[in-house]
């Protein structure tokens, strides 16, 4: 038997929680949100042109495809390891509610340190890090996307078509390579946010053992669509927020160009 549906799409579900929490509903999250943020994008933005100066000489041309991909899916697994307490408590925050628009398990979580405690009092350190290797497997297939779509498209732009270094080109560049990501990052996210949120007994999950069974069952029950569930919704966060990101570029670069001298200092002394 089918569960009934509460929302009927990203809109229906913003109406929703706005008619029945307010703008408070809406921002459920926020503080893990800004901490998942501030720990993934010190490595996965950060560490993206030192690794790359280390793999790529810019005296030889442009840095093929597969080095960029290569960078991107390190630096997004350095930043799925940093924020995943952060991303785990902030998605059974986002989905609790003691109104008739409860969506999944309700894990009765306060805010961050209640989230924190209770995981940890129950499942222990490791507890933390449940999901994190879903979560490795999102920010390999997502930042190695979605970096090196950025940096292609915005090179070829400049070189192939004569656009000018600017502010504008970064954005565009940005939301562009938020759309190629999104399409790659959905799936797991979809695999993922159920797993986080199932409820759990004696750290073992009642709903789903693994990513593998999870996939396995909402391809039996709900199909292969199933996984672009909330696509739309994902890109209006991932687009603007990419936007955003490269709007500060240049700063993100002065901090590049000192950890590339570092990385390549460690490695010739090593």
């Amino acid at each position: 038997m089918k569960e009934k549906k509460i929302y009927k799409n990203s809109f229906d579900a913003i109406y929703k929680i706005a008619k029945t929490e307010g703008m408070r509903g809406l921002q459920k999250g926020l503080t893990p949100a800004i901490l998942r943020e501030g720990s993934k994008n010190f490595f996965r933005i950060g560490m993206f042109d030192p690794i790359m100066s280390v793999l790529h000489d810019k005296s030889q041309g442009r840095a093929p495809g597969w080095k960029r991909m290569l960078a991107g899916s390190l630096c997004g697994v350095m930043g799925a390891l940093a924020c995943n307490p952060f991303e785990l408590i902030k998605t059974r925050l986002q989905s609790a509610s003691h109104l008739p628009n409860a969506v999944g398990h309700q894990h009765g979580y306060t805010g961050v340190m209640s989230g924190l405690y209770r995981i940890y009092s129950q499942e222990g350190f490791l507890g933390l890090y449940r999901g994190s290797v879903l979560s490795m497997g999102r920010s390999i297939v997502g930042s190695g996307t979605n970096l090196a779509s950025y940096s292609l498209m915005k090179e070829a732009l400049i070189t192939d078509y004569g656009w000018k270094d600017s502010v504008w080109l970064d954005m565009i560049a940005g939301l562009a390579s938020g759309a190629v990501s999104c399409v790659f990052m959905n799936p797991i996210d979809v695999v993922r946010t159920r797993f986080y949120n199932q409820p759990y007994l004696n750290g073992k999950g009642q709903l789903y053992t693994s990513g593998i069974d999870a996939i396995s069952k909402i391809v039996k029950h709900e199909g292969l669509t199933a996984f672009y569930k909330g696509f739309l919704t994902h890109f209006l966060r991932i687009g603007p927020h990419f936007c955003c990101t490269r709007y500060h570029t240049s700063d993100i670069c002065v901090f590049g160009d000192s950890a590339a001298w570092c990385v390549k200092s460690l490695l010739s002394s090593g």
